[in-house]
């Protein structure tokens, strides 16, 4: 028999066993652990929200919830899984999930995955072109491998820098020229736009809410340049301003045969006020080295010797994207510019002591070139476009033809951080391509998933600004004669586009179809 001094040491230590498998200090279930405070850390004033702790480990070094043991195996007690009557007093822990390193045996590949994860603007491999079936009825996109498609700088971005800035040096340190701002620049617009649009123009566009402005009657006129690329502040920046104005920006190339030409230029306008139109011209420039490996400059030309078409732009950051036509497109540098000594129309580059540049005052020099990687799938660049709604942003270039509707649209990933190409390993693949499915395209955007596209002569001598996604059949509404390069305005939800025609060059935008 049991004495009674026995009984009530086994009934201590039954009692001490009960507090120990109910300690305050553990959380026992899910309401204990909001009761107890410690969702304070995502709710208090200084501390990031739910969502913010998930974007903050996504950048440190995985993706939330990945490979992480389950909030209740971190936070469960013996109670669990041991009856108290059987809890040793002695080691109330030794059978609990070790809250600091859970799941130890178990393989976490994320925390180890490279410090650069491929984004999902570009996650492939490369597919040859023969691959690519460029096969489709008129009318109607459909999307078509982009990983055929791949990019290259022609040298580093940095020995571009490098050359325009001893360029630079050597105009200021031997009087040859003058490095400008660009808010130097747009203080200095001189020629005077006319705002409104051609009798014909209203006509045409009639029910569409058609606005916009013309160039003054010379450059109106003018038979030996040609406007081509548009672009604006809405693409160079988020807000849709640069310096608090909104800007409109043709490219325009020299018509000519002969040689060597003028290449190309810029007319900038700024359009904040609609009715006040300034804008001014810039030449387009390449630097160069000279036969003392000094450097100077010559007008922007392929290397044919033509002059450059230009028939694409796009303004993102400080740097101008301007489409090669046959080989990628070229990078020019606007917070490069400068202004040459002398102004005469028949030269470019420093010659005896003097800088030119075709008579302009101000010139913008190339920095980059993009072309074509060897063995990648071609496509050419008759126009180029910006999509800022995509993250992240992208360049959309395609090709014209007058008969054939199976040209393509090929989408570039930009670096919101760089401004250039989003790039790893000295590369870019595209992130998405299509085929055009229309005839004489002579512009695209993307925005919101959807393409448009700029087409000429589609009514006659008129053209049509068509909308579609692959896998749909596009729908169209009236647009301009000689329409080229579009650009969309997103701050005022208006296309662009500016004609081409001498007498007929209006600068016109509707809202986005």
């Amino acid at each position: 028999m049991i004495s009674s001094r026995t009984q009530l040491f086994v009934l201590l230590l039954f009692v001490v066993a009960a507090l120990g498998a109910c300690d305050p200090g553990e959380a026992t279930s899910w309401s204990d652990i909001k009761d107890s405070g410690a969702e304070d850390v995502l709710s208090g004033d200084d501390a990031n929200s739910a969502e913010d702790v998930g974007s903050i480990r996504d950048g440190i070094e995985e993706p939330p919830d990945a490979h992480q043991p389950d909030v209740a195996d971190i936070t469960e007690t013996p109670d669990a899984t041991t009856p108290p009557d059987t809890a040793t007093p002695e080691e109330p822990d030794a059978t609990e999930p070790d809250p600091v390193e859970p799941d130890v045996s178990e393989p976490e590949p994320d925390i180890t995955e490279p410090e650069e994860p491929e984004p999902p603007s570009w996650n492939c491999s490369a597919v040859s072109c023969n691959e690519v079936d460029v096969s489709t009825s008129l009318g109607s996109m459909r999307d078509i491998d982009a990983c055929a498609f791949e990019l290259a700088l022609q040298r580093p971005i940095s020995e571009g820098k490098a050359l325009a800035d001893r360029l630079l040096t050597r105009l200021q340190s031997e009087s040859l020229g003058t490095p400008r701002s660009f808010n130097y620049v747009t203080d200095n617009l001189n020629r005077d736009g006319r705002s409104g649009l051609s009798s014909a123009t209203n006509t045409r566009l009639s029910g569409l809410n058609p606005k916009g402005f013309r160039w003054n009657t010379g450059d109106d006129n003018v038979t030996y340049w040609y406007p081509q690329g548009i672009t604006g502040s809405s693409d160079a920046q988020a807000d849709g301003k640069v310096n608090g104005r909104r800007f409109v920006m043709n490219a325009w190339y020299h018509k000519t045969t002969a040689r060597p030409t003028k290449g190309a230029r810029l007319a900038l306008a700024d359009i904040t006020d609609p009715s006040n139109i300034k804008y001014r011209l810039l030449l387009l420039v390449d630097p160069i080295e000279d036969s003392s490996g000094k450097p100077t400059y010559r007008e922007a030309a392929y290397d044919s010797g033509n002059a450059l078409h230009a028939g694409g732009i796009v303004w993102y950051g400080d740097y101008l994207f301007v489409a090669d036509t046959s080989q990628g497109f070229r990078v020019y540098d606007l917070s490069r510019i400068f202004s040459p000594t002398k102004y005469d129309s028949d030269k470019v580059g420093i010659h005896g002591g003097e800088s030119y540049a075709h008579g302009y005052r101000f010139a913008v020099p190339r920095i980059a070139r993009y072309r074509w990687k060897s063995g990648s799938c071609k496509a050419k660049f008759s126009f180029l476009g910006l999509d800022r709604t995509s993250n992240p942003p992208a360049l959309v270039n395609g090709g014209y033809d007058s008969s054939d509707h199976s040209k393509k649209l090929v989408v570039w990933p930009l670096d919101p951080a760089t401004h250039l190409l989003e790039e790893r390993g000295g590369t870019t693949r595209a992130s998405n391509a299509a085929i055009i499915g229309q005839t004489r395209a002579q512009g695209a955007i993307r925005a919101n998933g959807y393409y448009y596209v700029s087409s000429s002569s589609q009514d006659g001598s008129n053209g049509r600004l068509y909308k579609g996604r692959p896998g749909q059949s596009n729908t169209s509404v009236k647009w301009v004669y000689g329409a080229e390069d579009i650009y969309l305005q997103r701050d005022a939800n208006r296309i662009w586009t500016g004609a081409e025609h001498p007498g007929r060059r209006d600068v016109v935008s509707i809202p986005l179809p």
